[in-house]
This record gives structure tokens, C-alpha cells and sequence, in this order.
């Protein structure tokens, strides 16, 4: 794309077209739901990938972003095309999270397609339990263990390696509330997003990565969303499970 292209379509667009399609259930999830819950809330995102959920956490008002991220690539990316003052953008391995340094604690914690790359989930849930005031919100998605498979997916490897691969197929509710429970987070809203048009456009896009192509996928990716919530919502076969957890204190 050039400058201007580049200007226009995150103007319209944000970032949430700047990734695999699947993105645009993620985003369609987080929009409905998230809320802010005082005059100075303030979120992090661990895992902030491009940063497309600061789009829509600017557009409500909240007073403090921080995102983290392993890729000092897309850091910069993110800082130059959002260039917010009230957004700080660090570097860092979420596996780590308990050692990096933040001064205050947060209202949101936003956490999308992170977890099922990381073989210590009880470790980074206590770590993101810490991070949250006490009634704050944990926005978590994960691949949910009953989806059906698409095009491009891969094994799981046993035993599993961080290798930036999933090293699980995906997670139960169940599984996830266990986990959840024990580092005082209880969940009060379960979906499943991503039904079939969506999983098999996802295919479809794996089947055709030319970035010229990638215009093509919006308006797909905004229809099968659409249909998705019509004809298979909160499907539990859906590609995610998508939680919100109410931090409590003991």
C-alpha cells in the first residue's frame, strides 16, 4: 500500500484488517463488550499484536493504554500508526509478566490468542490476576478444543515447545474456569466466536496469502461475521471461546 492508501484504510479500517481474518470476530467480540468502569480506567493488552483493540479502547475514552508485546517490529508499527499520548508500548515476554515493570495496577486486561502458546497458563493467569485491581476485567480469548480444524493447521507437538506454535489444540470452559478460580478470577460471560463462514474463509485466506488479496477479505470478513451470528452463534464448535473474568480478592 502507499502513504496515502495506508492512511485511509487504517482511518476507516483501523488495524483489525491487518491480520488474518479471524481477527474481525475478535474485534466484533471486544466492541460489544467492553465497557469502561470509572472516570480513570485504564487497560493493558498483553499480547498487543498490531493493536487493534486500542482502537476501539480510544474511541470509549479510557484514560491509560499499555500494550506489550515480544516483537519490537510491531511496537513500532503501533506507535506510528496510532501515535497516542496516553498510550505506552513496551517490550516483553509475557511468559516473564510478574518481572515486568509496571507501576500501578489496571481496570481492563485485554488477552487475545495468547495463552494456548504458553505451557505455564497457570502462571500467566496469577501473573495477569496481579495485574488487575481487585472487581477489575480480564478479556480473554483462546482457540476452543471442540472447533473443527482448517487448512494450515498443525499438529500439536508432544511434547509441546514455545516455539510460537499452539502448544495446546485449545481449551474448555471448564478448563479455563479452573484455572481462573484459583487466581481469584470468576467468569461472567462465556461466547464462542467464529463460526463456519468465518473458519473457512480463515482457510480460504491461509490457502491465498497475497497481500493484494487481503482487500478482498474485508468485505468477506464483515459477511461471514454477520451470517455467523445469525445462523451459528455461540455455536460450541465456534473457532474461539471468549471469556470476560471478574477479578475478586479473598
Amino acid at each position: 500500500m502507499n502513504s496515502m492508501f495506508k492512511k485511509l484504510f487504517f482511518k476507516f479500517f483501523g488495524l483489525v484488517f491487518n491480520g488474518d481474518c479471524s481477527m474481525y470476530d475478535r474485534h466484533v467480540w471486544l466492541k460489544k463488550n467492553l465497557v469502561i468502569l470509572n472516570e480513570n480506567s485504564n487497560l493493558l493488552d498483553i499480547g498487543c499484536g498490531n493493536g487493534w483493540a486500542f482502537f476501539i479502547a480510544k474511541k470509549l475514552g479510557f484514560k491509560k493504554l499499555v500494550g506489550i508485546s515480544w516483537d519490537r517490529n510491531q511496537i513500532a508499527k503501533i506507535s506510528s500508526r496510532l501515535n497516542l499520548d496516553n498510550l505506552e508500548l513496551l517490550v516483553g515476554d509475557v511468559r516473564q509478566l510478574d518481572k515486568i515493570n509496571l507501576s500501578y495496577k489496571f481496570d481492563i486486561v485485554v488477552n487475545c490468542e495468547n495463552i494456548e502458546h504458553i505451557i505455564d497458563d497457570d502462571k500467566l493467569i496469577n501473573d495477569i490476576s496481579n495485574k488487575l485491581n481487585n472487581k477489575g476485567l480480564l478479556y480473554l480469548t483462546t482457540p476452543n478444543i471442540l472447533f473443527k480444524g482448517g487448512y494450515g493447521d498443525t499438529p500439536i507437538k508432544n511434547p509441546p515447545v514455545e516455539d510460537g506454535s499452539h502448544v495446546v489444540r485449545g481449551y474448555s470452559r471448564e478448563r479455563l474456569e479452573k484455572i481462573l478460580l484459583k487466581n481469584n478470577l470468576k467468569i461472567i460471560s462465556t461466547n464462542y466466536i467464529g463460526g463456519n463462514l468465518s473458519r473457512n474463509l480463515l482457510s480460504l485466506q491461509r490457502m491465498l496469502p497475497n497481500k493484494i488479496l487481503k482487500i478482498i477479505f474485508i468485505p468477506l470478513s464483515i459477511i461471514a461475521n454477520f451470517f455467523d451470528n445469525i445462523f451459528f452463534f455461540d455455536n460450541q464448535n465456534n473457532y474461539s471461546i471468549a471469556i470476560i473474568a471478574e477479578k475478586f480478592e479473598t
